[in-house]
């Protein structure tokens, strides 16, 4: 069974990455899917690659609370309803904790964090009125154990973490589902334009992580299929599951194993 033929999705980040593919395989699925970001070339891209009626884009800051909502409403008075949310944009700030500056602050916990707040306010009261829903919120193995040099990202996603496992349970009695993505190492650009403080190289550092990348349509199939299934925790790839689930029993020994070398 296709659990999105026919539903209505709005993923922000939408324009490269996790994001775009998570586009191209949901229209690939049958749904119709607002695609929001900031970057109107990459949607322009999408747009070209996701012939047919069921794309539409939509240029969007995710730190720009009226937008957010502006965005959904669209949403409904066009379908009546949204089925699937996916709060996706994100940054990477990476680097000595010592260089982080107020502004590096603002800006990543203002699209990491506020930016998932935002969408996931809005589309909560939405999904409250019409009785069901999925919110699906990225976060990142950074969110569920120490990554040094990273603080900041670790921060907000960790908090996003927090965010998603308890209304998760909250949204239980009302028909909405909420549910955690923890992607591993995805091949995508989001090291390469990465905020590198004094003396850091992110793209650098990221070629040293032993594990393998995987695709972004590869992380797409992982996140849908485990949003059909209603996982708390999408945690892929199996390399990740790995690492996840041994920093649970020895969380002590892996924050050592996983920042040794930083």
């Amino acid at each position: 069974m296709n659990a999105f033929e026919g539903k209505v999705a709005i993923v922000t980040g939408g324009a490269s990455g996790i994001g775009y593919a998570l586009c191209r395989e949901l229209c690939g699925r049958g749904a119709t899917v607002y695609a929001a970001d900031l970057n109107p070339a990459g949607l322009l891209r999408l747009q070209q690659d996701c012939a047919g009626p069921g794309l539409l884009v939509v240029t969007l800051n995710v730190t720009e609370e009226p937008a957010v909502k502006a965005l959904l409403d669209r949403a409904v008075r066009e379908q009546g309803r949204i089925d699937y949310l996916f709060n996706n944009a994100g940054i990477v700030t990476g680097g000595d904790f010592e260089h982080m500056d107020f502004d590096q602050w603002r800006k990543i916990v203002d699209i990491n964090l506020w930016g998932v707040i935002y969408g996931t306010q809005h589309g909560y009261a939405q999904m409250l009125k019409q009785g069901h829903g999925h919110i699906v919120n990225t976060a990142s193995t950074a969110g569920v154990m120490p990554v040094a040099k990273s603080t900041a990202y670790a921060t907000t996603k960790h908090a996003v973490v927090g965010l998603s496992v308890s209304l998760r349970e909250e949204a239980r009695k009302h028909g909405i589902r909420v549910s955690t993505v923890v992607p591993g190492l995805v091949d995508t650009n989001i090291f390469a334009t990465a905020t590198n403080l004094k003396g850091h190289d992110y793209a650098a550092a990221m070629k040293k992580v032993p594990t393998g990348k995987i695709s972004p349509a590869q992380a797409a199939g992982h996140i849908l299929d485990g949003v059909a299934a209603n996982r708390q925790f999408i945690v892929f790839p199996g390399s990740n599951r790995v690492i996840v689930a041994m920093n649970r029993l020895l969380p002590g020994f892996m924050g050592w194993l996983i920042n040794w070398k930083t």
